[in-house]
């Protein structure tokens, strides 16, 4: 295969932390991926990236790093208030993306980022990196394997003085693309908005109707004691508990726990395995993501999650933002 020159936009801590490593473990395997460039507006940033993960060249423009290299492929690892622009630049020269998520300041600005994308016939991934989290991916393979279909799930996000504003929208788009990863498409959506005494920031209680006829409960709580982001699914006779595996939680590296008619069937603990079996990488999701973009470079694939798959996430999200109950066509 002909080489592939990869960019990355964004040398902050989801960066560093995560994709890049994540970039520098599957280059071992693709001898036809090239880590081209990196491009961060500090210019620090930029060059210590460049350095710690063997990018051939750093940048502190976007324009600048067009117009010196020849590139295949794009991360687009920044500030969702400034993704639309960043990404259509490649987009519209034919460049495939990963974009962190939310991929846009707003639902409107998705929306047009996913028509670009249409037009010009190129396939981005959006970053959800909990759909590619192994215990994630289980859980859904097991509840898929019942005879009856889920009928309740039960999410919280639940974090320890994040008194950003737009919380709901930036970081709980992760537990309700989750949601719809795991019961599908929303129908509709019910969002009491709280400001509790103490707090600086808005906590959120969230019911939805999918239109599989199950229902979800959401509870979103930024300024608890403690971090942590679990889903319970019951069905007929069954019940899955699913402790998701975010290094900065109380519950990594997870853990899930299926019961059926009282009876524990299935549990898989990551505590139980030793510190060398588990890569924060793969137990996060990061490896996964990447693993899947490039897949889909190597072989003209459709990236999944797609822009266009996002978007009732990214939908939803904004709506508890703002505290809209709605319903979706």
């Amino acid at each position: 295969m002909e080489k592939k020159r990869l960019a990355v936009i964004g040398a902050g801590y989801i960066s560093r932390n995560y994709h890049c490593p994540a970039l520098v473990k599957l280059k071992e395997k693709r001898p036809w991926l090239e880590l081209a460039a990196v491009c961060d507006t500090v210019a620090e940033r930029a060059r210590g990236a460049a350095a710690d993960f063997g990018f051939a060249a750093h940048y502190t423009d976007i324009d600048s790093l067009l117009a010196g290299e020849k590139i295949d492929a794009a991360s687009i690892l920044i500030d969702p208030g400034h993704i639309k622009d960043v990404a259509t630049s490649f987009i519209r020269r034919g460049i495939p993306c990963l974009i962190e998520k939310p991929p846009g300041k707003n639902s409107s600005e998705v929306r047009e980022l996913t028509e670009t994308a249409r037009t010009c016939k190129v396939g981005c991934l959006v970053a959800l990196n909990r759909r590619f989290m192994p215990l994630v991916r289980r859980a859904g393979e097991i509840a898929e394997s019942f005879e009856h279909a889920p009928q309740l799930i039960e999410a919280q996000i639940v974090r320890h003085r994040r008194t950003d504003a737009d919380f709901a929208y930036s970081t709980a788009v992760h537990a309700v693309d989750t949601m719809r990863f795991l019961m599908g498409e929303v129908a509709e959506l019910k969002v009491e908005k709280l400001l509790m005494e103490g707090n600086r920031g808005q906590s959120y209680l969230v019911e939805f109707t999918f239109r599989s006829g199950a229902f979800g409960r959401l509870t979103i709580w930024p300024e608890a004691g403690v971090d942590l982001e679990r889903y319970t699914i019951h069905g007929h006779d069954f019940s899955l508990f699913i402790e998701a595996p975010l290094e900065w939680t109380i519950d990594y590296p997870g853990r899930i726990t299926f019961f059926s008619g009282r009876e524990r069937q299935f549990i898989q603990d990551n505590r139980t395995l030793s510190t060398p079996m588990l890569d924060p990488l793969e137990v996060t999701g990061f490896l996964g993501e990447n693993a899947h973009f490039l897949e889909c470079l190597e072989k003209g694939l459709e990236p999944d999650p797609s822009l266009a798959d996002c978007i009732q996430s990214v939908e939803i999200s904004e709506a508890i933002l703002t505290g809209q109950s709605r319903s979706f066509d």
